[in-house]
């Protein structure tokens, strides 16, 4: 049974036991690539489905602001919902590139942009909703394909004169098939629980921000998100990297560090329509610098 979906919040909203008339599923964000779940993962609910009989639900869009040691990322989605149980999303993201081009010009003598731009479009089906077949064990399962397009890739590897290719960046686009299952666990604690999980196979280089590899890996994901009043969640996040970039340094310069798996620790605050969410991450190495201070901030707004 497909609920209206009213509120919004950057992790999820508070969710009834499994089977009770009046429940529904947990509301999640959007992550940074534009699909429903938190930050930077995946959550088998879909944002906003339509009523029942409905084709589309209430449209969503977010602005997401990262900023890093050294670098900033941002990102721009948005999330549209059709017969409650497909979900469409798409999301740019811009990465400034901090330190990188000065380091660069001094270790290789080259010129490269000072940003990255990344395209992502998503299409996810809830093939399971919470509780079917009878089942109150039952988990949500969703499957996604997620075309990236980065159009920053093949000029930069052009710039630094084949160098990214060399290293194992050659390709601008790739193509990530995700499985995730969520599961809300009303009657454990004082207040709900939702519990995520997921498989990625993808060639992405950090998530796509530099490049792609043209081999495969599955790597995990999942989040645990808790809605301390029918307002405010809090979430925590972790996302397993494959390391396909081989690490590069020269002339004491370290221009590419090896890839390593990222956390997420969010808070947000639904209001009305909007919500507005903080969060604090560690992304490890990102190209060649460790960011494992990273502060974030997003908006999201339901019509």
């Amino acid at each position: 049974m497909i609920h209206k979906l009213t509120h919004l919040a950057a992790l999820v909203i508070l969710a009834a036991p499994c089977g009770m008339a009046d429940a529904g599923p947990p509301i999640p964000s959007h992550m940074i690539e534009g699909n429903s779940g938190v930050l930077i993962t995946s959550t088998a609910y879909l944002t906003n489905p339509a009523e029942q009989g409905e084709i589309f639900g209430s449209p969503s869009v977010s602005a997401t602001a990262l900023f890093l040691a050294e670098k900033d990322l941002e990102s721009f989605a948005v999330i549209e919902n059709l017969w409650g149980v497909m979900e469409v999303g798409y999301a740019y993201e811009r990465l400034g590139m901090g330190g990188l081009p000065d380091d660069a010009k001094a270790a290789l003598g080259v010129t490269i942009d000072q940003h990255v731009g990344v395209h992502n479009f998503n299409l996810r089906f809830m093939a399971i909703q919470e509780g079917d077949f009878d089942c109150p064990w039952m988990p949500a399962v969703t499957f996604g394909a997620h075309l990236k397009w980065n159009e920053s890739q093949t000029k930069l590897d052009q710039d630094v004169g084949g160098l990214l290719d060399l290293l194992g960046s050659d390709h601008s686009r790739g193509t990530e098939f995700t499985v995730v299952a969520s599961e809300t666990i009303a009657d454990l604690l004082p207040w709900p629980v939702m519990i995520s999980a997921g498989v990625r196979n993808g060639d992405a280089i950090e998530t796509g921000l530099l490049g792609f590899a043209g081999e495969r890996s599955t790597t995990f994901e999942g989040s645990v998100v808790s809605f301390l009043t029918d307002k405010l969640a809090v979430a925590a996040e972790y996302r397993q990297k494959p390391d396909f970039l081989d690490a590069f340094s020269i002339r004491g310069y370290d221009l590419i560090k090896p890839e390593k798996d990222w956390f997420t620790f969010s808070v947000a605050l639904a209001i009305n329509e909007a919500t507005v969410a903080g969060a604090y991450a560690n992304f490890a190495n990102l190209a060649n610098r460790n960011e494992d201070n990273v502060f974030g901030i997003q908006l999201k707004y339901d019509f």
